[in-house]
């Protein structure tokens, strides 16, 4: 390859004698790309190489389509935008539009782009006189939305769209010109109107009879091509005006929010309230105070706001089977039970109470101190679908034994149907191995604990594969490339090892063992399949920050002494045992460096020879109180004698289904914008801000009108993004989560399209 040091020494080009300069090299993202610079007159040429292979001569020349194509190129080959832009002199959102129109199919857009600001006006002289013949009529109906207005019949007229700010110049030029004619000023509202936006002056104060307070009513402008102001005929007709109501974005979900009170008769309101409160970003019952409940009273119909009245109602439905019901509803809705493969692992809670409960490894800290579990089932996709939670009296292992067949019956998988479970490292044991070779419906998958590189033989290599993974957008994709063994493990040959060696996209690679008792299937799958896990490591943290699943919801804790009929009794070894253990070894080390230093001087001290006499006494005697020390004491006696505790976690258990619903309702809503809009980076706060809006809501009583105003201002890409999602949404005929039977209607609406009507 050619680099630029060469070719500044060679300082040659062989057929024409012309000096290359270096414009830019290979980096980590762009290993084979390179360009110099050949100077000519009157305009340098650029020369672009592919290794040491010369791929092209492009003029340098900022306007020359030659120039703008190899820019789009580069930018989609993935060399960094900042790189390029430091070395062309060219915009970054330039480069990336060339690159966007490549990579279409409509050679238009292509022109368009390549064309850039040279290219035809949008605004032609066509346009710019249908403006002034139509600027008169539609501002002496309405002084805020005649620019939509304009350009809405623009787009009817000459199938062409326009921004405001396109139109804003000529506007402000035409009502300077119809001042003069006028002779005055426009009118100002009166001074108690003043303080108030959007407001329509032909539209007079409606008659109230007798005293009363000032009122507020707002109407959305769908009926753009009304002659008469909706404000007025809303109130002269009298159709139903619009009220400015919070938390309308939670419309969204009214097919679930729907479908869970339907599957629990008398509670389902309030758990429909408590899902609604968790996807504004309520994460527990006490944040439910930030909510405004007159507004969700209209959207969802009953609600209950006082927080100890909540708290109760939790505690009844915790104590029934209303968990059993809303995992059933949540599995239902993601399809978990046409699934067969699963992640399981343990969500571990750093407990910083006062109370007694039992400590455990707590990874967040990297100690042992007091936790609460929460076993987690995923599917392959990252949604969860199950839920236990437990304190550290079973390890994994012996939980997750107990626990499968909950899940498959909670789940109503079949029978015979035969499930595979991916677990990390802490289910290594030779026992879980021994009971997934007997199961003939159950399959593991799991690393192999301490496993030592070093082991790769590359004459048994079974094969390899790929992973693809992407990054920021739908086509920023990485590979991971896998190669492997396929063998029989040595520890214990009814076990299947894969020896895998891993390489990411930079180049590092780590060798690293999988287990699992399945013969049948690819090895390609179960490496993809273990190297995946990733996605519910991932999830854990998401369901944390944005639906709080690490609250304990309830403070409430039960003896060990009141739960001895439901624990299985586990003998452990006692503490005198385990201290006196701790000292034999290291009396056993002590002794064994002095009697190594005795075997290389042999007989020059007799302190070490006496040293020797009293360490092998104290070893002795050790072990005789070993011998006399009762080795194991029954786990459950020893907690109830020293008044140790266990979590109630039902009423946790309990909101935790409901944010496992809110959660996979929430990523369900999500997936449309998200392949759409294509910005892995900010696309989920951008639609949480747009599920959590206020706005503007109409009813009758037939239907609902729900006008929403998100509080950031959406370019039009956006905002058009967003109608569409809301086109789907009500072509679906979705309906009022109240139970009203009404149907719903949402509409993405702008504060320009706003009339406000202020009444004394």
């Amino acid at each position: 390859m050619i680099t630029s040091t060469e070719c500044e020494r060679e300082a040659a080009c062989p057929n024409s004698g012309l000096v290359l300069q270096p414009v830019f090299g290979t980096d980590k993202r762009n290993p084979v790309f390179s360009v110099y610079r050949a100077p000519r007159e009157p305009a340098p040429d650029l020369h672009v190489y592919y290794g040491a292979e010369l791929l092209e001569v492009v003029p340098e020349d900022h306007r020359h389509p030659a120039f703008k194509l190899l820019l789009g190129r580069l930018y989609n080959a993935g060399v960094k935008a900042v790189t390029l832009q430091g070395s062309f002199g060219v915009d970054r959102k330039s480069m990336q539009r060339w690159g966007t129109a490549l990579c279409s199919n409509d050679p238009q857009q292509l022109v368009r782009a390549l064309a850039g600001r040279s290219g035809p006006r949008k605004f032609t002289p066509e346009i710019r006189a249908f403006v002034a013949l139509r600027f008169r009529q539609l501002y002496d109906q309405s002084r805020t939305g005649y620019s939509r207005r304009l350009r809405a019949e623009i787009a009817t007229v000459f199938a062409v769209k326009l921004s405001g700010e396109c139109l804003r110049p000529y506007l402000r030029q035409l009502k300077a010109e119809l001042r003069p004619e006028s002779g005055q000023p426009p009118a100002a509202p009166p001074a108690e109107k003043r303080a108030t936006t959007c407001v329509d002056p032909s539209v007079p104060p409606p008659a109230v009879p007798g005293p009363a307070a000032p009122s507020t009513a707002l109407v959305p402008l769908e009926a753009a091509s009304r002659n008469q102001s909706p404000v007025l005929s809303a109130l002269e007709s009298a159709e139903p005006t619009g009220r400015f109501c919070r938390h309308l974005g939670v419309l969204l979900f009214s097919a679930v929010l729907l479908d869970l009170e339907k599957q629990l008769a008398t509670s389902g309101w309030l758990l429909k309230q408590w899902l609604a409160a968790l996807l504004l970003g309520a994460v527990n019952i006490e944040q439910t105070k930030l909510l405004d409940f007159e507004d969700l009273e209209r959207l969802l119909g009953r609600t209950l706001r006082s927080l100890f009245p909540q708290r109760l109602q939790l505690s009844e439905l915790a104590a029934g089977p209303t968990v059993t019901t809303l995992l059933h509803v949540n599995a239902r809705r993601v399809g978990a039970a046409q699934q067969r493969d699963f992640y399981f692992d343990p969500h571990t809670k750093h407990y910083t109470g006062q109370q007694p409960i039992l400590k455990g490894w707590c990874a967040r800290i990297r100690w042992a101190d007091k936790v609460l579990h929460s076993d987690f089932f995923h599917t392959v996709g990252g949604e969860p679908v199950y839920l236990e939670c437990a304190d550290n009296y079973l390890d994994m292992r012996e939980r997750f034994a107990a626990l499968l067949p909950r899940f498959r019956q909670q789940l109503a998988l079949p029978a015979d149907a035969v499930i595979t479970v991916v677990i990390d490292r802490g289910i290594f044991s030779h026992e879980v191995f021994t009971a997934a070779i007997a199961d003939p419906a159950f399959h593991l998958i799991t690393w192999e604990k301490n496993y030592q590189p070093g082991q790769w033989d590359p004459a048994q290599r079974a094969g390899d594969c790929g992973l693809e993974r992407t990054r920021n957008r739908a086509a920023d994709k990485r590979l991971y490339r896998f190669e492997y063994l396929d063998r029989n493990w040595a520890k214990n040959p009814a076990m299947r090892q894969l020896v895998v060696r891993a390489t990411n996209p930079q180049g590092c690679t780590a060798e690293l063992a999988v287990l699992t008792d399945d013969r049948q299937r690819p090895a390609a799958q179960i490496i993809t399949l273990m190297f995946s896990r990733w996605i519910q490591e991932n999830d854990f943290k998401y369901l944390d920050e944005h639906f709080g699943i690490n609250q304990i919801t309830s403070y409430a804790s039960v003896a060990y002494a009141r739960l001895q009929e439901q624990l299985v009794a586990k003998q452990i070894k006692s503490g005198a045992y385990k201290a006196l253990e701790q000292q034999r070894a290291q009396s056993k080390a002590a002794l064994g460096k002095v009697l190594l230093a005795e075997h290389r001087h042999p007989g020059r001290s007799a302190g070490r020879t006496a040293r020797i006499t009293a360490l092998t006494r104290a070893l002795e005697q050790v072990e005789g109180q070993l011998a006399q020390t009762q080795k194991e004491v029954s786990r459950l006696e020893l907690l109830i004698a020293q008044q140790m505790v266990r979590l109630d976690t039902r009423n946790k258990r309990l909101l935790d289904s409901v944010k496992l619903i809110a959660r996979n309702a929430f990523y369900q809503a999500l997936a449309p914008f998200k392949r759409t809009y294509d910005n892995y980076r900010d696309d989920h706060a951008l639609f949480r801000n747009f599920t959590q809006a206020d706005g503007v809501l109409v009813e009758t009583p037939s239907h609902v009108d729900a006008y929403l105003l998100p509080t950031a201002n959406h370019p039009p890409k956006l905002q058009k993004i967003f109608q569409e999602l809301l086109a789907k949404f009500n072509a679906s005929s979705p309906l009022m989560p109240d139970g009203s039977g009404r149907t719903l209607r949402l509409h993405l609406a702008e504060k320009a399209g706003l009339q406000v009507a202020i009444g004394s």
